[in-house]
């Protein structure tokens, strides 16, 4: 579909009596119900992740007033508590054909992850995502065929626990399911080898009051193809522009939002709501993933949100969540070496860059609060050691392997660093990520030594790892850790300098 394709790659619970707290959870989401605000992702893919409860805290001090996860994690949703933050909780593609195949299960995943939590919790929960992206063409049709049963599934257990018309069920798709054939809107339609199934999930949806979910990467656009117009990638730009009928855009995502208004406007449903469940940039691992870009990427979408300006189909105000919080360092690089960088915020909670959302705070993000970090060390390559050590590329492989060397390479923050930086990045990162112990900056015949002098330099920083009560290697949403593509991209980045 050329330039509107879409590309397929905890705070302590409070107790409270059940009608006070349904009461007062009533009263807030009447508060809320005429602000729409806006929402972000909070993925917890991450070794060493914050804690529920500063990452609540950090929300609110931003004046978030929604979040998607991609699980329900209990501790998790502990958190929000009485918050005045909307959630949509996410149900994993793994659990699909479970929930599928048995109500039982659906009945007892409603129970636990959102009635138990509304009821004693105070937990506002708005939307239970089912699936995350179950359609894109790398799952080989894997969900095809257990995606709407157990949407139906989970709804019918949400109205057996009385909260269908509280709480509604939803798909997260990728906007690979619909196309155009001429790249104009107005030619959109759902994707043929799938038509069916989305014109048999979208009635459900509009029968059930639910909105239809997508996610739309501007970014994707540009990293997949080269002779993409780099301007149309982002708001309010005079250098590309797509004419369709008397309609004109400026920019790649509403040209895209308005391609899937017009394929349910063909099928029926011109006046299904639409919720945009990920949109955001990168700040790393590719030549276009940089803070530049990201922060002219995210403040032009946040004007328009502040703005009210929707699309030329529907220029009401756009109902987004931005993604991401947080960087994920556990997250897979299988779609490309960006993917552990879509955060607002670094993986301490440390804001990247200028953004105004139009919430509480005009003057940018706000950091987490509390922030411990471990011993102020790095790991680096030992000045005595020599390049033509014939351990040197299976210890970079070892160590990149088993931790995150995405900021190394052409055009990324640590693009400009010479080989023993290189190697000096892929030490410290080893080392950080396993808690700067001894033994994680003993590499074989001396190659490693420890320092309190900061190595970073420029825009590429060796950071010190947070100290975390939880080590996980992340939520259930990726695609999978892949060692051999580190290990390539080690054989290759170290090759054009030994």
């Amino acid at each position: 579909m050329g330039l509107v394709k879409g590309v397929a790659l905890s705070t302590r619970q409070r107790q409270q009596p059940l009608g006070l707290a349904l009461c007062c959870l009533s009263i807030l989401q009447l508060l809320l119900s005429s602000v729409s605000g806006i929402g972000v992702n909070w993925g917890t893919q991450a070794t060493h992740p914050l804690p529920p409860s500063t990452v609540v805290t950090m929300l609110r001090d931003n004046g978030f007033q929604k979040v998607k996860l991609f699980d329900a994690d209990s501790a998790t949703l502990n958190a929000f508590a009485n918050s005045g933050i909307q959630i949509m909780v996410g149900i994993p593609n793994d659990m699909l054909y479970t929930l599928a195949n048995s109500e039982q299960a659906a009945d007892n995943w409603v129970a636990k992850n959102v009635s138990s939590h509304i009821s004693s919790g105070g937990v506002d929960i708005r939307y239970v995502a089912v699936g995350n992206e179950p359609f894109l063409s790398t799952y080989n049709g894997s969900f095809l065929g257990t995606t709407l049963p157990a949407l139906q599934n989970i709804h019918s257990a949400l109205k057996k626990a009385g909260l269908d018309t509280r709480v509604k069920v939803t798909v997260p798709l990728n906007a690979d399911v619909y196309e155009s054939p001429t790249n104009l809107p107005s030619d959109g339609n759902f994707r043929s080898d799938i038509q069916d199934l989305m014109l048999s999930i979208v009635k459900f949806l509009s029968d059930n009051g639910a909105p239809f979910t997508v996610n739309i990467y501007p970014f994707i656009s540009l990293y997949t193809n080269p002779n993409f117009p780099l301007g149309f990638a982002f708001f309010n730009n005079s250098s590309s522009s797509l004419t369709d009928g008397g309609k004109t855009y400026d920019n790649v995502f509403d040209a895209n939002h308005d391609t899937l208004v017009w394929a349910l406007q063909k099928n029926g449903y011109g006046n299904l709501s639409i919720v945009i469940g990920e949109i955001g940039w990168p700040t790393d691992g590719d030549i276009n993933a940089n803070l530049n870009y990201a922060q002219q990427f995210n403040q032009g979408f946040m004007n328009n949100v502040i703005a009210g300006k929707g699309t030329p189909m529907r220029p009401a105000p756009v109902d987004a969540y931005l993604f991401s919080l947080l960087d994920e360092d556990a997250k897979s690089i299988q779609p490309g070496n960006f993917e552990r960088h879509w955060g607002l915020f670094y993986m301490d909670g440390q804001p990247k860059y200028a953004l105004s959302l139009g919430t509480l705070n005009s003057n940018g993000l706000v950091p987490a609060r509390g922030v411990t970090y471990l011993s102020q060390r790095w790991c680096i390559m030992s000045p005595s050691a020599s390049l033509d050590d014939p351990q040197v590329a299976s210890s970079v492989s070892y160590a990149c392997a088993r931790a995150d060397c995405t900021s190394l390479g052409y055009g990324t923050s640590c693009g400009d660093l010479n080989a023993q930086g290189n190697i000096s990045y892929a030490f410290n990162s080893y080392y950080q990520q396993n808690n700067q112990l001894e033994s994680a900056c003993l590499f074989p015949n001396n190659l490693s030594v420890v320092t309190s002098n900061d190595p970073s330099t420029g825009t590429c920083k060796f950071r010190i790892m947070i100290q975390s009560t939880t080590v996980t290697s992340g939520a259930e949403g990726g695609r999978g850790f892949s060692i051999s593509s580190f290990v390539t991209f080690v054989v290759v980045f170290l090759s054009a300098f030994l």
